[in-house]
């Protein structure tokens, strides 16, 4: 039986989405997928039946993102309206979808917004861990790979190009610091343009974008921390497997042909930054949901 198909999928297209009134909590300037509704397959349908069922039950939240070994202490209620370095977030409850930050891109991306031309972060949470006030960005995966193929030449052409000298540009202020993320060498071994491949991109751009809005103030909340979350499911060899075939354009991760993203993530990681790392299959999780009804209904669509 594998679950990741449409023709096991298409079973639930008269109820795609479990809780309908999730939407009420979203702001609407925040563009969701437009395939969220209407495709059986969709990654971020999957998220909001996930996280948006439970972005009003701190306690399950907590339960259900602690299996990933985050030591949170407290999950912390969104300040609804409030102005995030001049975007102002009208969305409510426990989880923001579609975060993009302050209004203009600490990561020097150009126009777009929420959902749009923007690196979005999948789901946003807020929760005090060991102690601090700690920003978790979750990217969140479900047949990507499979249902469709994955983008592998992010820093080739023209565009590869822009986007080159846009993300290097915040990497430079950090050479030689401690906060600098990954293990580059001066000049041999994994660069930049080695991160081409889709899944490895958007780690690039989740990482960015965590380390540049560390500290920022949400309403009255200062953000002392961060976690960076990507999740995707347990079927999912074709996303979780840095295959020969994605490697095409990344050079220095060729000798990691075969092996699994998350390691080879890790591996790339400073040790500080393996600390704020954090990856495991969602679906794995749905387990420790005590809600009978949505538990049973994960279970069998997932």
């Amino acid at each position: 039986m594998d679950k990741l198909s449409m023709d096991y999928q298409k079973r639930f297209s008269d109820k795609l989405i479990f809780d309908q009134s999730i939407f009420d909590y979203i702001d609407p300037q925040a563009k969701l997928h437009e395939e969220t509704k209407d495709n059986p397959l969709s990654s971020a349908a999957s998220c909001l039946n996930v996280l948006g069922s439970l972005m009003n039950e701190p306690e399950e939240l907590k339960h259900f993102l602690n299996h990933f070994n985050l030591d949170i202490e407290t999950i912390i209620e969104f300040p609804s309206n409030s102005d995030v370095g001049g975007l102002i977030y009208k969305d409510k409850g426990y989880v923001v979808f579609e975060w993009i930050g302050p209004k203009k891109s600490p990561i020097n991306e150009k126009g777009g917004g929420r959902g749009q031309n923007r690196t979005s972060i999948d789901a946003y949470v807020i929760a005090k861990v060991k102690g601090k006030i700690t920003q978790l960005l979750i990217e969140w995966k479900f047949t990507e790979g499979k249902s469709r193929p994955l983008a592998l030449e992010r820093f080739s052409g023209n565009k590869g190009l822009e986007r080159l000298k846009r993300y290097s540009s915040v990497l430079m202020p950090l050479r030689g610091k401690e906060e600098f993320p990954f293990n580059f060498k001066e000049e041999s071994g994994i660069g930049l343009y080695d991160f081409s491949a889709d899944q490895l991109y958007q780690l690039l751009r989740m990482t960015l974008l965590a380390k540049t809005t560390t500290p920022i103030n949400i309403g009255t909340l200062k953000i002392q921390d961060y976690r960076i979350v990507h999740l995707s499911h347990s079927m999912n060899n074709d996303m979780e497997i840095l295959h020969e075939r994605y490697l095409s354009a990344s050079p220095g991760l060729k000798k990691y042909s075969g092996k699994k993203l998350y390691d080879v993530w890790n591996e790339i990681l400073t040790p500080l930054e393996r600390e704020r790392f954090r990856s495991g299959h969602w679906d794995d999780a749905i387990k420790d949901i005590t809600n009978e009804p949505l538990r049973k209904y994960l279970t069998e669509r997932y």
